[in-house]
């Protein structure tokens, strides 16, 4: 693997070298190492040129998109449970807000 990310390095750096149009970055949250240019035509070249003249095989799809959620607005719960199958049963009420910070 090592090899491989010497070689994987060497042919992105290369491939900037020769094209503007061709950018490289990582991103910093799913540590994935994104490539961008002119179309899917104009890098899927450039991922056979990897594999053809490096050795290199690549793992190419759409980048992961970390989602967040926030809370916008106070949100009010009231929750009864009630269980019942013979004997004394179980009970449990759960009142209560959920805010921003």
């Amino acid at each position: 693997r090592s090899k491989d990310s010497g070689s994987f390095g060497k042919a992105l750096n290369r491939f900037v070298r020769e094209d503007p149009t061709f950018r490289v970055g990582v991103d910093p949250e799913s540590k994935e190492t994104i490539i961008s240019g002119m179309g899917e035509l104009h890098l899927q070249i450039y991922i056979e040129r990897m594999k053809r003249e490096y050795g290199v095989e690549t793992v190419v799809g759409q980048p992961r998109v970390n989602y967040r959620e926030t809370i916008r607005s106070q949100g009010k719960f009231d929750y009864l449970h009630k269980k019942q199958s013979g004997g004394s049963g179980q009970y449990g009420r759960v009142i209560g807000y959920v805010e921003q910070l």
